[in-house]
Protein backbone atom coordinates (compact mmCIF):
# COMPACT_ATOMS: atom_id res chain seq x y z
CA UNK A 1 0.00 0.00 0.00
CA UNK A 2 2.75 2.47 0.74
CA UNK A 3 4.82 2.06 -2.53
CA UNK A 4 1.45 2.08 -4.24
CA UNK A 5 0.94 5.40 -2.73
CA UNK A 6 4.06 6.89 -3.04
CA UNK A 7 3.44 5.98 -7.06
CA UNK A 8 0.23 7.95 -7.25
CA UNK A 9 1.99 10.87 -5.76
CA UNK A 10 4.95 11.13 -7.84
CA UNK A 11 2.47 10.93 -11.24
CA UNK A 12 0.35 13.37 -9.83
CA UNK A 13 3.42 15.19 -8.84
CA UNK A 14 4.71 15.33 -12.67
CA UNK A 15 1.30 16.18 -13.67
CA UNK A 16 1.40 19.08 -11.87
CA UNK A 17 4.07 19.90 -12.78
CA UNK A 18 3.89 19.65 -16.70
CA UNK A 19 0.17 21.30 -16.37
CA UNK A 20 2.37 24.39 -14.65
CA UNK A 21 5.37 24.56 -17.68
CA UNK A 22 1.98 24.75 -19.85
CA UNK A 23 1.04 27.60 -18.46
CA UNK A 24 3.87 29.79 -19.87
CA UNK A 25 5.32 29.25 -23.19
CA UNK A 26 7.89 31.78 -24.64
CA UNK A 27 6.59 33.94 -27.55
CA UNK A 28 7.06 36.36 -29.49
CA UNK A 29 6.31 40.01 -27.66
CA UNK A 30 3.09 40.77 -29.18
CA UNK A 31 2.35 44.37 -30.84
CA UNK A 32 0.61 47.18 -29.83
CA UNK A 33 -2.68 46.55 -30.86
CA UNK A 34 -2.74 42.87 -30.24
CA UNK A 35 -6.30 41.63 -28.81
CA UNK A 36 -6.00 40.26 -25.54
CA UNK A 37 -10.18 40.61 -23.95
CA UNK A 38 -13.25 40.14 -25.56
CA UNK A 39 -17.03 40.32 -24.10
CA UNK A 40 -20.03 40.94 -26.14
CA UNK A 41 -20.59 42.40 -29.54
CA UNK A 42 -16.72 43.20 -30.60
CA UNK A 43 -16.10 43.79 -34.40
CA UNK A 44 -11.93 44.25 -35.22
CA UNK A 45 -11.10 45.17 -38.22
CA UNK A 46 -14.77 44.56 -39.70
CA UNK A 47 -15.26 41.09 -38.81
CA UNK A 48 -17.09 39.54 -35.65
CA UNK A 49 -14.53 39.10 -32.51
CA UNK A 50 -14.95 36.37 -30.21
CA UNK A 51 -12.89 34.88 -27.08
CA UNK A 52 -10.55 32.78 -30.07
CA UNK A 53 -9.53 35.91 -32.02
CA UNK A 54 -7.54 36.68 -28.80
CA UNK A 55 -3.61 36.58 -29.70
CA UNK A 56 -4.88 36.16 -33.39
CA UNK A 57 -6.07 39.75 -33.77
CA UNK A 58 -3.66 42.84 -34.12
CA UNK A 59 -4.81 46.41 -35.28
CA UNK A 60 -2.59 47.56 -37.89
CA UNK A 61 -2.14 51.46 -38.93
CA UNK A 62 -5.64 52.70 -39.91
CA UNK A 63 -7.50 49.16 -38.73
CA UNK A 64 -10.59 49.98 -35.97
CA UNK A 65 -12.12 48.07 -33.42
CA UNK A 66 -15.55 48.90 -32.65
CA UNK A 67 -17.89 47.64 -29.70
CA UNK A 68 -21.80 47.90 -29.80
CA UNK A 69 -22.76 45.95 -26.31
CA UNK A 70 -19.84 44.66 -25.65
CA UNK A 71 -16.30 45.31 -24.40
CA UNK A 72 -12.90 44.98 -25.43
CA UNK A 73 -9.02 44.86 -24.56
CA UNK A 74 -6.33 45.60 -26.53
CA UNK A 75 -2.20 45.67 -25.52
CA UNK A 76 0.23 48.72 -26.49
CA UNK A 77 3.06 49.08 -24.89
CA UNK A 78 4.81 46.56 -22.10
CA UNK A 79 2.48 46.77 -19.27
CA UNK A 80 -0.35 49.19 -20.82
CA UNK A 81 -3.75 48.08 -21.39
CA UNK A 82 -6.39 49.63 -23.33
CA UNK A 83 -10.29 48.91 -22.32
CA UNK A 84 -12.60 50.06 -24.97
CA UNK A 85 -16.07 50.28 -23.49
CA UNK A 86 -19.52 49.47 -25.15
CA UNK A 87 -20.46 51.68 -27.82
CA UNK A 88 -17.06 52.81 -29.09
CA UNK A 89 -14.55 52.89 -31.73
CA UNK A 90 -10.52 53.42 -31.73
CA UNK A 91 -7.62 53.65 -34.61
CA UNK A 92 -4.59 52.03 -34.38
CA UNK A 93 -2.52 54.92 -35.68
CA UNK A 94 0.76 53.42 -35.26
CA UNK A 95 1.89 50.71 -33.87
CA UNK A 96 5.61 50.28 -32.82
CA UNK A 97 6.93 49.96 -29.07
CA UNK A 98 9.02 53.22 -29.54
CA UNK A 99 6.11 55.27 -30.77
CA UNK A 100 2.23 53.82 -30.32
CA UNK A 101 -1.13 55.88 -30.90
CA UNK A 102 -4.51 55.44 -30.55
CA UNK A 103 -6.95 57.88 -31.34
CA UNK A 104 -10.78 57.43 -29.49
CA UNK A 105 -12.79 58.01 -32.82
CA UNK A 106 -15.91 57.83 -30.32
CA UNK A 107 -17.61 56.08 -26.74
CA UNK A 108 -15.09 55.51 -23.97
CA UNK A 109 -11.58 53.99 -23.22
CA UNK A 110 -9.86 53.40 -20.29
CA UNK A 111 -5.61 52.91 -20.19
CA UNK A 112 -4.27 51.13 -16.97
CA UNK A 113 -0.68 51.66 -17.39
CA UNK A 114 1.29 49.41 -15.20
CA UNK A 115 4.20 49.88 -17.38
CA UNK A 116 4.89 51.04 -20.60
CA UNK A 117 4.13 54.62 -19.93
CA UNK A 118 8.21 55.49 -20.39
CA UNK A 119 7.83 54.57 -24.42
CA UNK A 120 5.98 57.30 -26.50
CA UNK A 121 2.25 56.44 -25.54
CA UNK A 122 -0.13 58.48 -26.52
CA UNK A 123 -4.18 58.81 -26.96
CA UNK A 124 -5.70 61.16 -29.53
CA UNK A 125 -9.02 62.35 -29.07
CA UNK A 126 -11.01 65.38 -30.64
CA UNK A 127 -7.89 67.09 -31.80
CA UNK A 128 -5.93 66.59 -28.87
CA UNK A 129 -2.85 64.03 -28.38
CA UNK A 130 -2.37 63.17 -24.44
CA UNK A 131 0.89 61.65 -24.15
CA UNK A 132 1.46 58.80 -20.75
CA UNK A 133 3.72 60.73 -18.31
CA UNK A 134 3.29 57.82 -15.25
CA UNK A 135 2.11 54.55 -14.30
CA UNK A 136 -1.74 55.22 -13.34
CA UNK A 137 -5.50 55.08 -14.97
CA UNK A 138 -6.55 57.54 -16.84
CA UNK A 139 -10.03 57.57 -19.25
CA UNK A 140 -11.16 59.28 -22.41
CA UNK A 141 -14.77 59.64 -23.34
CA UNK A 142 -15.17 61.06 -27.02
CA UNK A 143 -19.17 62.01 -26.16
CA UNK A 144 -18.51 63.77 -23.01
CA UNK A 145 -14.90 65.17 -24.67
CA UNK A 146 -13.28 64.99 -21.42
CA UNK A 147 -10.01 63.36 -20.27
CA UNK A 148 -9.74 62.03 -16.67
CA UNK A 149 -6.65 61.21 -14.59
CA UNK A 150 -7.52 58.81 -11.39
CA UNK A 151 -3.92 58.09 -10.88
CA UNK A 152 -0.90 58.93 -12.43
CA UNK A 153 0.59 62.42 -14.91
CA UNK A 154 -0.38 62.85 -18.69
CA UNK A 155 0.61 65.80 -20.77
CA UNK A 156 -1.97 66.67 -23.03
CA UNK A 157 -1.58 68.88 -26.86
CA UNK A 158 -3.86 70.87 -29.10
CA UNK A 159 -1.13 72.77 -31.43
CA UNK A 160 0.99 75.00 -29.31
CA UNK A 161 -1.07 74.71 -25.97
CA UNK A 162 -0.25 72.13 -23.62
CA UNK A 163 -0.94 71.21 -19.46
CA UNK A 164 -0.20 68.84 -17.64
CA UNK A 165 -2.91 66.70 -16.34
CA UNK A 166 -2.42 65.14 -12.68
CA UNK A 167 -4.37 62.32 -10.34
CA UNK A 168 -7.77 63.01 -9.41
CA UNK A 169 -8.35 66.01 -11.99
CA UNK A 170 -10.52 65.84 -15.10
CA UNK A 171 -9.87 68.33 -18.09
CA UNK A 172 -13.25 69.13 -20.50
CA UNK A 173 -12.68 69.96 -23.92
CA UNK A 174 -15.51 71.91 -24.75
CA UNK A 175 -15.87 74.18 -21.64
CA UNK A 176 -15.84 78.35 -21.99
CA UNK A 177 -12.03 78.23 -22.17
CA UNK A 178 -9.63 75.72 -23.63
CA UNK A 179 -8.59 74.18 -20.91
CA UNK A 180 -11.19 74.14 -18.41
CA UNK A 181 -9.48 71.85 -15.41
CA UNK A 182 -11.84 70.18 -13.01
CA UNK A 183 -11.68 67.97 -9.93
CA UNK A 184 -12.31 64.46 -10.90
CA UNK A 185 -15.40 62.51 -8.68
CA UNK A 186 -13.29 59.65 -8.10
CA UNK A 187 -17.03 57.72 -7.33
CA UNK A 188 -18.34 58.28 -10.33
CA UNK A 189 -15.34 57.68 -12.20
CA UNK A 190 -15.19 54.19 -10.31
CA UNK A 191 -18.72 53.57 -10.71
CA UNK A 192 -18.56 53.02 -14.53
CA UNK A 193 -19.16 49.72 -16.36
CA UNK A 194 -16.11 50.47 -18.13
CA UNK A 195 -13.63 51.24 -14.65
CA UNK A 196 -15.79 47.68 -13.35
CA UNK A 197 -14.83 45.77 -16.19
CA UNK A 198 -11.12 47.04 -16.31
CA UNK A 199 -11.13 45.87 -12.32
CA UNK A 200 -12.58 42.41 -13.04
CA UNK A 201 -9.58 41.78 -15.58
CA UNK A 202 -6.51 43.07 -14.02
CA UNK A 203 -8.02 40.29 -11.17
CA UNK A 204 -7.76 38.10 -13.53
CA UNK A 205 -4.40 39.20 -15.12
CA UNK A 206 -2.91 38.86 -11.99
CA UNK A 207 -4.26 35.46 -11.09
CA UNK A 208 -2.43 34.28 -14.72
CA UNK A 209 0.35 36.14 -13.77
CA UNK A 210 0.70 34.58 -10.64
CA UNK A 211 0.61 30.86 -12.80
CA UNK A 212 3.30 32.18 -14.80
CA UNK A 213 5.70 32.94 -12.25
CA UNK A 214 5.19 29.58 -11.16
CA UNK A 215 5.64 28.07 -14.66
CA UNK A 216 8.85 30.20 -14.36
CA UNK A 217 10.21 29.20 -11.27
CA UNK A 218 10.28 25.40 -12.53
CA UNK A 219 11.67 25.80 -15.78
CA UNK A 220 13.68 28.50 -15.12
CA UNK A 221 12.12 30.47 -18.61
CA UNK A 222 12.78 33.94 -17.63
CA UNK A 223 13.06 36.82 -20.45
CA UNK A 224 12.68 39.48 -18.69
CA UNK A 225 9.96 42.22 -17.82
CA UNK A 226 7.26 41.90 -20.21
CA UNK A 227 4.30 40.08 -22.03
CA UNK A 228 3.75 36.78 -20.84
CA UNK A 229 1.06 34.07 -22.61
CA UNK A 230 -0.90 32.07 -20.03
CA UNK A 231 -2.36 28.56 -21.65
CA UNK A 232 -4.53 28.19 -18.74
CA UNK A 233 -5.92 31.34 -18.91
CA UNK A 234 -6.07 32.11 -22.65
CA UNK A 235 -4.33 35.23 -22.67
CA UNK A 236 -1.24 37.79 -22.17
CA UNK A 237 0.07 38.91 -18.41
CA UNK A 238 2.43 41.89 -17.70
CA UNK A 239 5.29 40.54 -15.49
CA UNK A 240 7.59 43.08 -13.82
CA UNK A 241 9.78 40.03 -12.92
CA UNK A 242 10.33 36.54 -12.21
CA UNK A 243 8.96 37.33 -8.82
CA UNK A 244 8.97 35.83 -5.64
CA UNK A 245 8.75 32.10 -7.23
CA UNK A 246 12.05 32.30 -7.28
CA UNK A 247 12.67 32.21 -3.62
CA UNK A 248 11.75 28.80 -1.41
CA UNK A 249 10.22 31.15 1.07
CA UNK A 250 7.41 32.44 -1.21
CA UNK A 251 4.19 30.85 -2.25
CA UNK A 252 1.23 31.84 -4.77
CA UNK A 253 -1.79 31.82 -2.12
CA UNK A 254 -2.78 34.75 0.29
CA UNK A 255 -1.66 34.85 4.12
CA UNK A 256 0.75 33.46 6.33
CA UNK A 257 2.35 29.78 5.62
CA UNK A 258 0.24 27.53 4.19
CA UNK A 259 -0.27 24.74 1.41
CA UNK A 260 -1.04 25.38 -1.76
CA UNK A 261 -1.44 22.71 -4.94
CA UNK A 262 2.00 24.01 -5.62
CA UNK A 263 3.50 23.17 -1.88
CA UNK A 264 4.16 25.25 1.31
CA UNK A 265 4.55 29.23 0.88
CA UNK A 266 3.60 32.76 2.28
CA UNK A 267 0.65 34.55 0.30
CA UNK A 268 1.29 37.69 -1.99
CA UNK A 269 -1.31 39.56 -0.56
CA UNK A 270 -3.72 40.05 -3.45
CA UNK A 271 -7.08 38.91 -1.29
CA UNK A 272 -8.61 36.86 -4.88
Amino acid sequence: MTKLWKGSWLVAAFIVAGATFAVAKPTRMPRPGSLNSVQGQVRFDGHRAQARSIRREMLLPRQVIETRQGKAGLLLTPGSFLRVGNNSEVRMLTATFENTRVRLIKGTALLDAEAGYKNDLAILMDGTRTRIDKKGIYGFNANRETISVLRGKATVYERDARITLKKKHLLYLAGQTPWEVRKLNKQVFESSSLYQWNKIRNRYERRAGRSVQQAIAQSGHWYGPGWYWSGYWGFYTYLHSAGMYYSPLYGPYNGPWGWSNWGWGWGDGDGD
